[in-house]
């Protein structure tokens, strides 16, 4: 079968919110973890106590600058956004498969913001992504069912090989 692709951009699909803290010392230790630019950790740069209008959750960041810009994360717990990461937040609900497939089709990008160049607000919005589609009523609608699939199947196959590598030390 022929999996059908659409092109849209970023900011069909969401609404692209920077994060909301400049400085760490804004807030006080606790225990919601505050996302930031960098590679490690899946962003985090330490767990803060962060307002209650300002936690997101089942959200993509993506890096605005820093060593990786473009550089994308799926983070489906609570938590704080730094001024240096973008938040996408869906314009309508869109599932967890969903969420990591766009977050992994950012990531491949990241090649076009090497060398010194930034990932504004403004680029982000107009970039474009290509993702699976199915008609509906004649209309091109995402294909979910089948991100989910993906996200399911590497699931399982990761629950396999940690299973056979357990299974091989004993």
């Amino acid at each position: 079968m022929t999996r059908a692709f659409k092109e849209f951009t970023v900011k069909d699909l969401f609404v692209v919110q920077s994060g909301d803290f400049h400085a760490l010392k804004e807030l006080a230790p606790g225990n919601t973890p505050l996302i930031s630019c960098g590679d490690e950790a899946n962003g985090v740069v330490g767990y803060y106590d962060i307002p209650p209008g300002k936690v997101y959750r089942r959200r993509v960041t993506v890096a605005y600058n820093g060593s990786w810009p473009l550089m994308s994360k799926y983070h489906p717990y609570d938590f704080g956004a730094k001024d240096d990461v973008a938040v996408l937040v869906p314009r309508s609900p869109l599932s967890d498969g969903t969420l990591l497939y766009v977050a992994a089709s950012l990531d491949r990008m990241v090649w076009r913001f090497h060398y010194g160049r930034k990932c504004f607000r403004e680029k982000l919005l107009t970039i474009t992504l290509p993702l699976p589609v199915v008609k509906l009523n004649g209309d091109d609608v995402l294909d979910e069912g089948y991100m989910d699939g993906l996200l399911i199947r590497a699931k399982t196959r990761v629950t396999e090989d940690v299973t056979k590598s357990a299974t091989a030390l004993v």
